[in-house]
């Protein structure tokens, strides 16, 4: 049947430590290009919720969390598009992650949340989701050399994840059959989890496969995504629960990926093509319970 995931996806996000009020920045002057009426939460500008670090999504690989120093990024530049259609300015803050998407962030305090988040079931019911704009596999970074073709290769690796994402889940819950990975580290963070590979603490590290590749491509050759485990997971954007804003925002989405928007600014910024990455036969995802 289908799996239902609870109260995880395959997110790569660090709570903030700081308060996130006072951090938007404006991206520049875009009011008056566009003529749509999205009905923003702030006259003249598009609310936009983010949680930081988003390498290559909202900023670079050095995975800036200061608002001001980000100019650039897939949904940096996904925000601005969508602001311009509006005719509005984008300015975004630093929210926490695990509070977007439990809709604990106040719905009439943004207008859209992009934040690499994943369609799931449970989510849904405290938050509305837009159409999915981005599908993410969860990809298998390692060191460069290191080989695992198979899912008993992967088996016999030590296999870092962070904790409340889709990885975790899958790997570590006994939920999913045949999943199960023994040798499996779970981190608080990301960041956390890629120091440790770099370490030699950990063989691997899981999370979705865009994300992987960002940080391969900064890493001057020394890691690699060498597989994923397919999912069939996708990015949404999120919107206050019934506040009318996915009827706003869908068809501009919808659009920007209809007319290769999105799959650019995919290109742009990866440094690698997520479907090039081979597959990793898995057991079939079936829950137990």
């Amino acid at each position: 049947g289908a799996l239902s995931i609870s109260a995880c996806g395959s997110d790569a996000k660090v709570t903030p430590a700081t308060d996130a009020t006072d951090t938007s920045v404006a991206t520049g002057d875009t009011a008056g290009a566009g003529a749509i009426d999205c009905k923003p939460v702030k006259a003249g500008e598009l609310t936009v919720v983010t949680s930081l670090p988003g390498p290559n999504f909202w900023g670079t690989t050095d995975a800036e969390v200061d608002p001001d120093k980000i100019s650039s990024g897939i949904e940096y530049d996904l925000a601005t598009l969508i602001a311009a259609k509006c005719g509005l300015t984008m300015k975004f803050r630093n929210e926490g992650f695990d509070a977007i998407v439990a809709g604990q962030v106040a719905g009439d305090s943004y207008d859209i949340a992009l934040s690499q988040v994943t369609i799931t079931e449970d989510r849904a019911k405290v938050v509305d989701f837009s159409t999915g704009y981005f599908k993410s596999d969860q990809g298998l970074l390692v060191k460069a050399g290191t080989a695992a073709a198979t899912f008993d290769d992967v088996k016999k690796l030590t296999i870092g994840v962070q904790a409340s994402t889709t990885a975790e889940y899958y790997f570590t819950s006994g939920e999913v059959a045949g999943w199960t990975l023994d040798n499996t580290k779970v981190f608080p963070d990301l960041s956390s989890a890629y120091a440790a590979l770099n370490a030699g603490q950990v063989d691997g590290i899981v999370i979705d496969t865009p994300i992987n590749l960002g940080q391969a491509s900064q890493s001057e050759g020394k890691l690699e995504v060498i597989g994923q485990f397919k999912t069939g997971e996708e990015y949404g954007a999120i919107f206050g629960l019934g506040n009318g804003k996915k009827a706003i925002f869908d068809p501009i989405l919808q659009g920007l990926m209809d007319d290769g928007t999105i799959n650019g600014l995919i290109a742009k910024y990866l440094g690698g093509d997520p479907s090039t990455v081979p597959f990793i036969d898995v057991p079939v995802a079936t829950a137990t319970s």
